[in-house]
Parts: structure tokens; C-alpha cells; sequence
């Protein structure tokens, strides 16, 4: 509601547009599972009469999944073209529940889930913008809580390895954030040498954190985390497949390693069964992939000890999503930022601005306070869907 004896606040939606957005890389970057040939993403902008608000979906891998985002948003579009985008929690359950019946017969609940969650997050946008308030107070309100909010949030600086190692660690020194991440799960030799390149020019003291990508199994993890772990070490990233947490388990029982994970666990309530395990410290859900906005939230309330740090390797919205994700959390982690370059994140908006001390600001303007560069979209622009009106910005 607007005011006291106001109709409540109802954004039916008028107009779905989608966009994809790519920029090729130079230099392909590996990973334990396949490696990144261009940055993309797929930008989904919800209007409801003059107002407007954008998503992310994560199109990463593979290749050709922004293809398949396109068909699938066009299979969706009939079921928010007219719906209320006022509630988003509401919007996104009603949205799974019609719809993953037709995922599990598909065999793609993931590619579902991914384009929900940039549904979900326009909606969010949208709702900002009809209340005139950011994306952080409208999910801490929810949640009931109505005092002061960061105003910036602690960041620390992934990607680093196999490859730049000392270039990237270096970046993150320069750019005075507190901690880095590795990528591990290639061969032995590959991940010692990567986490001995970031210690020489770090030295001992700063928090290092490896992410293997599931690329382990249990003996190979127990094996791995022992050797890793001697150059201090603070939490493995996904050491085993996200669909075993009876697994991670027991190797934080052999190993008593800190355990983060969530980008690949779909829902809030597939995440409660990581959330509750022993060693589990961090949550990490993408809001641009796994839950959205409204389920990446939800994980962070569930009960127990883990902090919400969300996974974010894609575009603006889905930095800025994280960022208001953790001002709002109750159990605050850290915001990922990616140290390679990557233009849709730091071309096509003007968002949370880096600190000198490492932290993000966290956007007062409404929604996800993003303010789009038009020019740098449409440069981007591999795809748009043809619009029946004007074509709209998406801000």
C-alpha cells in the first residue's frame, strides 16, 4: 500500500523484452569442467504500464544456452503477461509450481529455474520502482526489519587461476579487497602451483578460499583439501557434485575443512539440506540462476550459521542483486566479484561502486539502483525480441 486507506500497490504486467548481451573474450578461460569463450547474459525486462524493471538470467554455459533461455522465456511469457509482479515471492512460487511439472518431464528443471530467477529479479526492479525504494530496504521490510541499513558491504576478488594467477591477485591487492578465490579441481600439480603463486605475492596473512566446481570425488576431495589446506585455506567452494549432501557431509566430518556452495542447488527448499550441515559456512545462491531474488533471500533466513554469500560471475544485475541481498541478510557473508575483465558488469550500468577499502556500496536508487548506459547495451545487443511498442531501455 502507498498510504494509510491506499489501494494496495498491483503491477499487472503489460510487456515482457528480452535481450541477450555478449562480449567476446580474448583469451578463453579455463575451468575443471569446460572454459569461457565469450562473457553473455540475457537481460528480462518486465513493464507494467510506464514502469519498468529488468533481470538477469545466467546463460554461462553452455555455449548455446542462450538459445535455449530465449525459447524457454517464450514458453513462460503466457504466464506473466498479465500477472501481478507486486508480490515477487508470490509471483516466483506460483510461476515453479505451474511449471515445473512440464521441468521434470523435460528433464531441464536448471534451465527453468534459470529463467524464473531473471523474471523474479525484473520483478523485484519493478516493485523498487513503483515503491520508490531499493532492493535492499524492500526485502529487509519484508522481513520485518525496519532499521538502518549498510550502507556498503565486504567483497572479495574471484576467478584467480589457473592461468593470470599473479596478475589477478595483485589486482585484488590494488584494489584493497580483503580475500580471493581460486579455481582448483585440474591436476594436483595445477592447483598447488596456483595457491603457492597467490601466497608469494600475498604472503601468509590474506584469506584465500579455492572453488573446485565439483570437479572431485570423496578420496580425490579428502586428498586435495589436506594439500590445499596447508597454505591456509578457509573454505573449499563445491569440492564435490551439489546433488550429494549426505557426501560433503562426511567429508567435513574426515577433514573438519569450512565448506561454501549453492550456485548449482535449485530453490530455497533444496537448500535447507546444505544449510544444516556441519562445516557448511557459507551459502551461496545466484540470484541470476539458481532462486532469483526472492529465493536466494529465503535461503539466507533459513535457520543455522551459514552466511549469504551469493555466487555472481555474470552482468550488473546480478552484482547489484547481490549486494542488496547481503545489506538485507541476517547472517551477512561476502559479495563475489570477479577480477578478469568483463564488460557486462562494469559497461552497461552504473551500480555498487567499489571502495578504497575493499568494500561495495550498496545503490540507494530504487530497485536494484542500476542506471543503464543505453549505447553500451545496444553495443552489446546480439538478440533482442521484436516489441510491439517502442522498443524500452532497460532501466
Amino acid at each position: 500500500m502507498t498510504g494509510p486507506g491506499a489501494a494496495p500497490l498491483t503491477l499487472p504486467v503489460d510487456e515482457i523484452t528480452v535481450r541477450v548481451l555478449a562480449a567476446p573474450l580474448r583469451e578463453r578461460v579455463p575451468m575443471s569442467f569446460s572454459a569461457l569463450t565469450a562473457r553473455r547474459t540475457v537481460l528480462v525486462t518486465l513493464r507494467s504500464g510506464d514502469l519498468y524493471g529488468t533481470g538477469e538470467s545466467w546463460v554461462n554455459y553452455p555455449e548455446w544456452g542462450w538459445r535455449e533461455r530465449l525459447a524457454t522465456l517464450d514458453g513462460i511469457r503466457p504466464h506473466v503477461l498479465g500477472a501481478d509482479a507486486a508480490d515477487p515471492p508470490a509471483l516466483m512460487a506460483a510461476l515453479a509450481a505451474r511449471l515445473h511439472g512440464v521441468a521434470r518431464q523435460w528433464g531441464a528443471p536448471g534451465p527453468l529455474w534459470q529463467a524464473l530467477s531473471g523474471i523474479d529479479m525484473a520483478a523485484w526492479d519493478l516493485l523498487g520502482k513503483a515503491r520508490r525504494a531499493p532492493l535492499a530496504t524492500l526485502l529487509a521490510e519484508r522481513a520485518g526489519h525496519r532499521g538502518p541499513l549498510p550502507a556498503v558491504v565486504p567483497a572479495y576478488g574471484s576467478g584467480v587461476g589457473p592461468t593470470d594467477v599473479e596478475l589477478l591477485t595483485e589486482r585484488a591487492l590494488e584494489r584493497g579487497l580483503g580475500a580471493v578465490k581460486i579455481k582448483v579441481g585440474f591436476t594436483e600439480e595445477t592447483d598447488l602451483a596456483t595457491v603457492r603463486a597467490v601466497r608469494a605475492v600475498a604472503g601468509p596473512d590474506l584469506p584465500v578460499f579455492a572453488d573446485a566446481n565439483q570437479a572431485w570425488d570423496v578420496p580425490t576431495a579428502e586428498r586435495m583439501c589436506a594439500l590445499l589446506g596447508a597454505y591456509g585455506i578457509e573454505w573449499f567452494e563445491e569440492p564435490l557434485a551439489e546433488d550429494r549432501p549426505e557426501e560433503l557431509a562426511e567429508l567435513a566430518r574426515r577433514t573438519g575443512i569450512r565448506l561454501a556452495g549453492g550456485e548449482n542447488v535449485y530453490g530455497a527448499e533444496a537448500c535447507a539440506a546444505y544449510a544444516a550441515l556441519p562445516g557448511f559456512a557459507h551459502l551461496q545462491p545466484d540470484p541470476a540462476k539458481t532462486m532469483g531474488v526472492s529465493m536466494s533471500d529465503a535461503a539466507g533466513r533459513l535457520p543455522g550459521s551459514a552466511r549469504l554469500s551469493p555466487h555472481c560471475y555474470g552482468a550488473a544485475p546480478c552484482l547489484a542483486s547481490s549486494v542488496h541481498l547481503v545489506a538485507a541478510a541476517p547472517r551477512p557473508g561476502l559479495v563475489e566479484l570477479d577480477l578478469r575483465p568483463n564488460p557486462l558488469r562494469t559497461d552497461i550500468a552504473a551500480g555498487p561502486a567499489l571502495t578504497a577499502d575493499g568494500t561495495l556500496t550498496v545503490p540507494t536508487a530504487p530497485g536494484l539502483g542500476l542506471r543503464y548506459d543505453p549505447e553500451a547495451v545496444d553495443r552489446f545487443t546480439d538478440y533482442r525480441t521484436p516489441s510491439t511498442e517502442t522498443e524500452p531501455l532497460p532501466c
